[in-house]
Formats: C-alpha cells, sequence, structure tokens
C-alpha cells in the first residue's frame, strides 16, 4: 500500500468538503434504499488525471452493510469517503443540491497505482474485503509438499 502525501490529501480535502452528490433523488447503489437530508452516507469519489475538480461516481448507505470499493484504476485518485447528506440552495435559480458534509477519508488510491491505503482514523476500522492476490508456489516448494515417494501422479480429486 502507499501513502499520499499530507499536501496532496489537504488540498484534496478541500475540494472534497462539500462536493455534490451530483443526483436530484440519492440513492444507495447497492440496495436501492432512497436517502434524505442528514443520512449518513458512504460515497466514492474520483479524478481522472489531468482532471480540475472530483466527482462523486456513487453513494451506499452508511449503515456500514455494504462492502466498500475494492478495485481502484490507475490514472484516477480515488477516494472512499464517509458523511452525511446535506443541502444547499441557490436562491437565485431556486433549485436545491444535495451534497457531502463532513467527509471522513477512509480509503485513498493514488492515480500512480491501483494499490490502496486505508487510513487509521477512519470511521469504519476494517480491511476491504478483496483477496490479497497469493505469489504462485514455487516449483521446489510444490515439488516437496506434493511429491510421492512412488514417483506417480496424485490421485483424481486431490489436485
Amino acid at each position: 500500500m502507499t501513502r499520499p502525501t499530507s499536501d496532496t490529501q489537504t488540498v484534496d480535502r478541500h475540494q472534497l468538503a462539500r462536493i455534490s452528490l451530483d443526483t436530484d433523488h440519492p440513492i444507495c447503489q447497492i440496495c436501492g434504499q432512497p436517502l434524505h437530508e442528514g443520512d449518513d452516507i458512504t460515497a466514492y469519489a474520483y479524478r481522472a488525471a489531468g482532471e480540475p475538480a472530483y466527482a462523486i461516481g456513487y453513494i451506499m448507505c452508511g449503515s456500514d452493510t455494504h462492502e466498500h470499493p475494492t478495485v481502484f484504476t490507475r490514472g484516477v485518485r480515488e477516494y472512499v469517503l464517509t458523511g452525511h447528506i446535506g443541502t444547499c440552495a441557490n436562491t437565485q435559480t431556486q433549485s436545491t443540491t444535495y451534497i457531502l458534509l463532513e467527509p471522513t477519508i477512509v480509503v485513498t488510491s493514488p492515480a500512480t497505482t491501483t494499490n490502496l491505503h486505508v487510513h487509521p482514523d477512519a470511521t469504519t476500522p476494517r480491511d476491504p474485503t478483496h483477496p490479497t492476490p497469493q505469489e504462485p508456489t514455487p516449483l521446489l516448494t510444490a515439488a516437496r509438499e506434493y511429491a510421492r515417494s512412488d514417483g506417480g501422479a496424485p490421485p483424481e480429486g486431490t489436485e
């Protein structure tokens, strides 16, 4: 896992504060539960390389019953955030926009890699559920562990 620099995080936190959820009807992407002003949520925010601002890709219930995203993309700076839904009113256009208030960074993935960093002070102390890829068994280890004394193939169904 890589650790992002604190300068980048400070700038990103500023951009992510009060970011628009970009929807008129917020619902959980996973279970379809309608979400309302004041509800706790988990949000996936991203910024492609060369883009000036972050966007919210999707939102989920804040009850932490859903797994956080675990697959990240090279060339895209990504965050998993927790916070709650707020609204921002534009009196000139008589419109209201749903926004993310008090975002807390849970997971970061820099644009230079697909690795992720789980923040130790995150509100959700669990690790993402994506399994860690295992290295293939070295040939000599496999030969030693799986070799039969009679030199034959292992019995069917044991591989």
